[in-house]
């Protein structure tokens, strides 16, 4: 039997982690909500300058989770989970909000996704500190700062104004079966 080097035993013990997180952490039931979310300016992981609502959200069926390049807990396994649902339903945009924009550069957003493989339909975003509070407190956050971080997923679908915000980790099973949810109501564009 050929032994694992370094690397393959990290993403090993990284998967077991993430499997391991998802099965004891406790979901909250997503609650329904409706935002009004602010289309602000916000720059993606690839340097293009885009309006939050306007070019990200709008007619769409949309995942939105909160990250921070230096996080070693709640963000990789958040972003584990993103990856096993983009696979599963490629037709919902996948938003990534860095709730640490001072430091979370657009180079660091797209080092930090090559992790999980992102596929064309994520789109990772940073912005002023500013920008991201307004958005993250419109999308139910209790703050943009990266101490008081939660996991936290947003499904939602526009064009029905259908939001389900859930804390913990549902794992991609449970989300894709809401993703399905808000997206029969209206459809994904």
């Amino acid at each position: 039997m050929k032994r694992m080097g370094p690397m393959g035993q990290m993403r090993r013990m990284f998967a077991v982690a993430v499997l391991l997180l998802c099965a004891a952490t406790t979901v909250s039931a997503g609650d329904t909500f409706s935002p009004t979310i602010p289309d602000l300016e916000v720059v993606t992981h690839e340097g293009k300058k885009v309006r939050f609502y306007s070019d990200l959200v709008k007619g769409r069926v949309v995942a939105v989770n909160f990250v921070f390049t230096n996080c070693s807990t709640i963000c990789p396994a958040s972003g584990a989970l993103f990856a096993a649902l983009q696979k599963q339903h490629g037709r919902v945009h996948f938003i990534s909000v860095s709730i640490e924009p001072t430091v979370d550069t657009p180079q660091r957003l797209k080092a930090w996704s090559k992790q999980f493989r992102t596929q064309p339909g994520w789109t990772l975003v940073t912005g002023s500190q500013e920008t991201i509070d307004r958005i993250v407190k419109a999308l139910g956050g209790p703050t943009g700062r990266p101490t008081d971080h939660l996991p936290l997923t947003i499904v939602g679908n526009d064009l029905t104004r259908n939001w389900s915000r859930m804390y913990g980790f549902p794992g991609s099973e449970k989300l894709g079966k809401i993703v399905d949810q808000v997206s029969a109501r209206g459809g994904a564009r």
